[in-house]
């Protein structure tokens, strides 16, 4: 079979200056989209001859590879004023998901090597716009998507009904999980049945007041308001998250913070089966149903049947 390797980087926060743009057209001559905002290099032989993760750095905010022997990551450059590193450490799992202080930016890599994947290939291109809403998701606070990480990593590097370790803070939510958050599951390829058996123990999703950062706005200095509004006019990336942030200090608001997690891996592995067995079973029913239902009409049609085939 032969190789092939999929690129893509996206901006969200700003495009690409004229001359940014010009550069990245000129990283590679297999370069097959360049715009203000996005970037596709595929190979069918060779390689990229530049550190994708530093493409990612000078230049755009979202990074999607893929190969088809099995390596998926999918990388997200943060501001690091608006996230909270140590919030989203106890989700992190070497060799799956990293997080990297680099300069003024944090960097977020989850990383997949399958060297005999099990699973259909799917084409790259479209998949990093369907990921991108992960990104604000995580400067929110909505930490769902770190939390699958964990569950992808622990199924491969160790998927025994016995294994002891215990699992990161509980995000809410994983029981309604958005479009992104399916594009993620499908991207590295999770486990349904292991997905629902940990949404049991994730609370439901409650939605934030806003009336308390609108009376926080009163309590900004004159300076600090100065200050926003001159990033606003400057079309600077992250205001409106700063902003938000700030007045949710003034308001006393605490981020929301993620269940304890108590279950052990193995634990998951074993409701996992059972809510696959649950769902066979259930096919099985639903299957003989319908074939008995299909008998009771064929039966009721026996007379005119039998005349057809005659005639």
């Amino acid at each position: 079979m032969s190789e092939y390797q999929y690129y893509e980087w996206q901006t969200i926060d700003r495009p690409l200056s004229p001359s940014e743009k010009e550069a990245v057209s000129g990283l590679s001559s297999h370069m097959e989209t360049v715009t203000s905002t996005q970037a596709i290099v595929t190979y069918s032989w060779g390689d990229f001859k530049h550190d994708p993760r530093q493409v990612l750095l000078q230049y755009f905010d979202a990074h999607l590879y893929m190969a088809n022997w099995g390596t998926r990551r999918l990388l997200f450059r943060f501001p690091k004023s608006v996230i909270d590193p140590q919030a989203i450490r106890p989700y992190c799992r070497e060799d799956f998901l990293s997080l990297d202080l680099k300069g003024t930016y944090y960097l977020l890599e989850f990383s997949l090597d399958d060297e005999e994947p099990d699973y259909e290939w799917l084409e790259g291109e479209g998949m990093l716009g369907k990921l991108t809403p992960i990104r604000e998701q995580i400067m929110q606070g909505d930490y769902r998507a770190l939390y699958l990480s964990w569950l992808k990593a622990v199924s491969v590097e160790d998927p025994e009904e016995d294994n002891p370790e215990t699992e990161p803070p509980i995000p809410a939510g994983l029981g309604k999980l958005n479009s992104s958050h399916q594009a993620f599951i499908e991207f590295f390829e999770l486990d349904e049945h292991l997905v629902k058996a940990a949404a049991k123990a994730s609370p439901k999703l409650q939605s934030a007041s806003i009336a308390p950062l609108e009376k926080a706005l009163t309590q900004l200095s004159r300076e600090e308001c100065e200050n926003f509004l001159h990033q606003v006019l400057n079309n600077e990336s992250q205001v409106r998250m700063v902003l938000q942030k700030r007045l949710e200090q003034l308001a006393g608001i605490k981020p929301a913070s993620a269940g304890q997690g108590q279950r052990q891996a193995g634990n998951l592995f074993k409701e996992a089966e059972r809510l696959e067995q649950e769902a066979l079973r259930q096919q099985k029913a639903e299957a003989e149903q319908k074939r008995i239902q299909e008998l009771i009409a064929l039966a009721g049609r026996e007379e005119a049947t039998w005349h057809g085939l005659i005639a």
